[in-house]
């Protein structure tokens, strides 16, 4: 729901709750689908990826914050290496199983949560500083700002409070 108002197709007008709508009305239909053909299921969340990381791409571009820009990289990379992980451990399942290595989902699993987490956080940078520039997103990490690496979150500064930051 980070979708930025300015890609929001025409006939919606910039209604978030529209966009809710009609994203939950596509949700129902393709999940009732997909309990039809479970094995589409995999294929058809796989292509959800392609646009997220394309509008990353833009949104990136466009962003001043280095910080900001080098947690989308790292954001895209894990992305690109859960669906590496993802597409070898689909292949070759049998070759990983005779091995008895059979963790390539499990690492699928956690590098696309981290990713989708880093991407949610960026979401929400973009949509702060889209849609309330006066309220300065700033981009920090727990437990050590100064450690990059950390847990990624977005404070807000409140524009009439001077001290208080306010965290999502």
């Amino acid at each position: 729901m980070f979708f930025p108002k300015r890609y929001f197709p025409k006939f919606m007008g910039g209604n978030r709750r529209l966009l809710s709508f009609y994203c939950s009305l596509f949700a129902v239909v393709a999940t009732g689908f997909l309990v039809m053909h479970p094995a589409a299921n995999a294929f058809a969340l796989m292509t959800l990826v392609a646009p997220a990381l394309y509008f990353l791409y833009k949104e990136l571009n466009m962003v001043k914050c280095p910080r900001v820009y080098r947690l989308g990289l790292r954001c895209m990379a894990v992305c690109l290496l859960a669906m590496f992980c993802w597409i070898i451990d689909r292949m070759f399942c049998n070759a990983w199983l005779s091995i008895d290595f059979p963790y390539l989902h499990g690492v699928w699993h956690i590098l696309i949560f981290i990713a989708s987490y880093t991407a949610l956080v960026l979401g929400a940078y973009f949509n702060v500083s889209e849609e309330r520039p006066e309220q300065r997103p700033q981009l920090k990490y727990w437990p050590r700002n100064d450690f990059e690496l950390g847990i990624p979150y977005i404070a807000i500064k409140h524009p009439r409070k001077k001290d208080k930051n306010l965290t999502i």
